[in-house]
Order: structure tokens, then sequence, then C-alpha cells
């Protein structure tokens, strides 16, 4: 029986769009009121600015609600790294590598600046706790971010240790 160990990350700022997102509903249905109450002197005046800044607005409430839908499963199963991307109640398998094929894994401490190819899988735009892994696939580099528990990336790197690195 192999090694088994999973964690799931979540948009941190739930309690921030919990707020923010009625608000900007509210904003957008008083507007639609003000323009029905008073239609004729509202196309005279800033019936563009205030179109432009209703759909803005919309715009923004949909990018933060998938946001707060969406979370990230990190897990080792059987010395292979999984991870999946879950929108709501669908579920999508973003990348599945075997542990061999890594080459490192490194806290990001500046913005990521190289030629290797890279997927992000993470919320975050901070790097407090991004890591980023460089591994080899069909003998090209490769590399992610995601932001995982010091445990995870713990249990990562002893496996690591204890296999022989891909070539």
């Amino acid at each position: 029986m192999g090694y088994l160990y999973r964690e799931i990350v979540e948009y941190k700022q739930k309690r921030f769009a919990k707020i923010l997102l009625p608000l900007i509903t509210v904003l957008c249905l008083l507007n639609f009121i003000v323009i029905l109450s008073d239609l004729k002197r509202y196309l005279n005046n800033f019936h563009y600015v205030i179109s432009f800044l209703v759909v803005a607005l919309l715009l923004l409430q949909f990018k933060i609600w998938r946001k707060c839908k969406r979370r990230y499963r990190y897990q080792i199963i059987d010395d292979e790294l999984i991870i999946e991307r879950f929108d709501g109640e669908k579920r999508r398998v973003e990348l599945s590598i075997d542990i061999k094929q890594i080459i490192k894994v490194e806290k990001i401490k500046d913005k990521i600046c190289d030629d290797i190819e890279y997927k992000e899988y993470c919320f975050t735009n901070k790097n407090n706790n991004l890591y980023r892994v460089f591994y080899k696939m069909d003998g090209k580099m490769y590399s992610f971010c995601f932001e995982p528990s010091t445990k995870f990336i713990n249990k990562v790197n002893s496996i690591m240790k204890n296999k022989p690195l891909a070539s």
C-alpha cells in the first residue's frame, strides 16, 4: 500500500466576498430603479458613465463569485502528486505527475522571470506561502506554482529523498 496525503485550499477572502457581492447587487438594483423612475432625465445626463459602472460591477461580481466557488485539492497517492480543481461540484484533474519526475521544490520569493513553461494552481497574488515545483516530462522542463501547507511540502521532499531523481 502506498502513501496517502491530501489537503484542500480554498479562497481565503470569502468573508469579504460575502459582504461585497450583496453590496454590488444592491447598487445595480438601485441604479435600475433610478433608470425606471426617471428615464427621461437619466437619458439626458450620465447614462454612459453609470451604465459602464454597472457593467464593470457586474463583471467584478461574477469574477469574485467564481473565485469563491473554486477549490484546489493537492494530494499524494502512491508517490504521485495530483492536483485537482473543483468549480462548485465539477471536478477536474489539472495535473498528475510521479514524484520521481520532480527536480526541485522552491519557495517563491520574487516574480517568476524565466523561460520554463509554468501554470498556477493557487489563489493568492502574494508570495507568502507560494511554492514552485520544477519537473521533467517527455524530456522537457515544466513548472507549476501552488500554495500548499508546510506539512505537504515536507511530505513531498521526504518522498523525493527516498526516490532517485528523474533523468
